[in-house]
């Protein structure tokens, strides 16, 4: 039977309640990623930044449906600006180019592929959506060229690592719990488990 490629309800409010959770810890981790700054400068900061893509992915891995990613994130943005960030335009303007980066990725994919490289490449491609929205709204041309490239390589690190690597294993421990056996994530954990030879 041909899956719906249109999110239901129960769908809609698990991404809405877990994307603005995210969006709670997105405030915290932005004083986190001052800390980190203030130690390592710039280019230290750019690990921080998978962070920030990691409701989409969580998200479009657990729904596995177009526009999963991009609308995760904008809950996440507009969240972060309700409890309290006191930069609430960047954020969102964030939201929709970290959430854009993200879905692109799936949909290059059909949303037929949600395996671990799959993941980290939509990691990548948020971190370098957040890179180009930050390089033309903070100035980072007023950095040197190779501070520059290096604030990127880290951020696209920190997007296949934090971003792809941990949203990966972060929703597959969530899925062995059986808490998301109604979900694309959880139906398809489930036919893995059958398919393997019991020990």
């Amino acid at each position: 039977m041909k899956q719906k490629r249109t999110m239901n309800l129960r769908e809609i409010v698990v991404m809405a309640f877990i994307s603005a959770v995210f969006g709670v810890l997105y405030l915290i981790w932005i004083f986190l990623g001052q800390m980190v700054t203030g130690v390592l400068g710039p280019v230290g900061g750019g690990l921080m930044a998978g962070f920030w893509i990691m409701a989409p992915i969580v998200c479009a891995l657990i729904i596995q449906k177009p526009g999963a990613a991009l609308f995760a994130e904008l809950i996440a943005a507009g969240t972060e600006v309700m409890v309290g960030s006191v930069n609430a335009g960047s954020v969102l303007i964030l939201g929709v180019t970290q959430g854009l980066g993200a879905e692109i990725i799936f949909a290059m994919f059909r949303y037929r592929s949600f395996k671990m490289p799959v993941l980290m490449l939509a990691g990548m491609a948020g971190t370098f959506a957040s890179f180009v929205t930050q390089f033309a709204m903070y100035g980072y041309s007023q950095y040197a060229s190779i501070v520059v490239w290096l604030m990127l390589g880290t951020m696209l690190l920190s997007g296949i690592l934090l971003a792809g690597w941990a949203s990966h294993y972060l929703t597959f421990a969530l899925a062995r719990t059986g808490v998301l056996h109604n979900f694309a994530i959880g139906k398809s954990e489930y036919q893995r488990n059958k398919q393997e030879p019991a020990s």
